[in-house]
């Protein structure tokens, strides 16, 4: 049995809040998805919406900030009512850095990102990726620090489950399944990543752990190993095999459902997510995620 969202992790926005926000939004015009990778337009919107509710505003970016400063690394935010344009998203998210995203491109690429079951990934090991715990933005020469995602409409089934599993919790079980030895030697020795076409291409070398960070998607590793011509020793393929292995059966990882409205905020550095399938094939379900990432630094 996995591990339920822990309650010190949640935040619950009072309704007038929620209110008061929103109406901040649809003050606003609406802005087409393009217009959004603009860093000034984010502020303007952020700057905007916070008028509405200044004490309240802060109050919440301090909430999620404080969350994702201890385990398990992420916020699960609810009460928030969202306007149909993403403007109180972009605002909110604005509030701990820039939304950054690859190039626009639709459906795939977009600055607010819609995660549809019909366009995920789909792995050559069986499922999809998203279904394997992961690092975003593994592909970028610096992934991305922070993740922020909203439940636009959950699975009627109960599928996608969110997933979500903090370093401490891995370092632990690396440690303890697989020795101290492959532990230092995933701490000290790099692997190749290959990155993506519009961050040059090419082969970037780090390790998949740290003390207090980790990047992990197998799928980025094996595209260097197959694409790029490099290579591993024995000992590293059998130990990323066996790393993979011990942090998809733990029962430390956190699983729940997010419902209508939720807004997940996780530290894509310290921890790695995931969600489970969904039944009936990739147009059978209409669940709809929002995303974005957030540079930090």
């Amino acid at each position: 049995m996995l591990t339920p969202f822990p309650e010190t992790g949640r935040i619950a926005v009072p309704p007038a809040l929620a209110r008061d926000l929103l109406k901040g939004a649809e003050r606003l015009p609406l802005y087409d998805n393009k217009e959004f990778y603009s860093p000034a337009l984010q502020s303007l919107v952020l700057e905007r919406v916070r008028e509405a509710c200044p004490d309240g505003f802060e109050w919440l970016v301090r909430l999620v900030k404080e969350r994702l400063a201890r385990r398990p690394y992420c916020a699960l935010v609810r009460g928030l009512l969202f306007d149909e344009g993403n403007r109180l998203f972009v605002a909110v998210n604005r509030a701990f850095g820039e939304l950054v995203a690859r190039p626009y491109q639709k459906p795939r690429a977009q600055l607010v990102h819609y995660i549809q079951p019909a366009t995920d990934i789909a792995s050559s090991r069986g499922g999809h990726e998203s279904e394997r715990l992961h690092t975003d933005a593994a592909d970028w020469e610096t992934p991305v620090e922070l993740i922020s995602m909203v439940c636009v409409r959950a699975d009627r089934g109960g599928g996608g489950r969110s997933r979500v599993l903090g370093v401490d919790a891995v370092r632990d079980e690396v440690r303890n399944r697989l020795g101290a030895e492959t532990l230092e030697l995933l701490e000290t020795e790099p692997v190749p990543w290959r990155l993506a076409d519009y961050c040059g291409g090419g082969v970037s070398w780090r390790t998949v752990l740290a003390e207090s960070r980790m990047c992990w998607r197998r799928y980025t590793i094996n595209l260097a190993l197959d694409c790029e011509g490099v290579k591993l020793s024995d000992e590293m393929l059998a130990s990323l095999d066996a790393f993979e292995e011990t942090i998809a059966g733990t029962a430390r990882t956190l699983d729940f459902l997010m419902r209508e409205g939720d807004l997940l905020f996780s530290d894509n550095t310290r921890t790695v997510h995931a969600r489970t399938p969904i039944a009936g094939g990739d147009g059978a379900s209409d669940r709809l995620m929002i995303r974005s990432w957030i540079r930090t630094n």
